[in-house]
C-alpha cells in the first residue's frame, strides 16, 4: 500500500457507510495481515558490549565519511 493513501482525506456522510467503515477497521485490528520478518534481537545491557557496539558504529561512520 502506498503511504500517500494513508493520508488521504475523505468524508463519510452515509450512516451505513460509517458503520461499514467501522466494521472494516475492527476486522483489520483483530486480524492483522502483517507478520514480523525476523526475530527481534535481545536487549543489550552489558556496558562493555554497548561500548564495543558504539566504537564499531563510530569507526564505520568515519570510514564512510572518508
Amino acid at each position: 500500500m502506498a503511504t500517500s493513501s494513508i493520508f488521504y482525506n475523505f468524508t463519510i456522510t452515509d450512516e451505513k457507510a460509517a458503520e461499514r467503515f467501522a466494521d472494516v477497521l475492527d476486522k483489520a485490528a483483530q486480524q492483522p495481515s502483517w507478520e514480523p520478518q525476523s526475530e527481534v534481537d535481545p536487549l543489550v545491557r552489558d556496558p562493555e558490549t554497548i561500548k564495543a557496539i558504539a566504537i564499531r558504529a563510530v569507526a564505520a561512520h568515519r570510514k564512510k565519511a572518508e
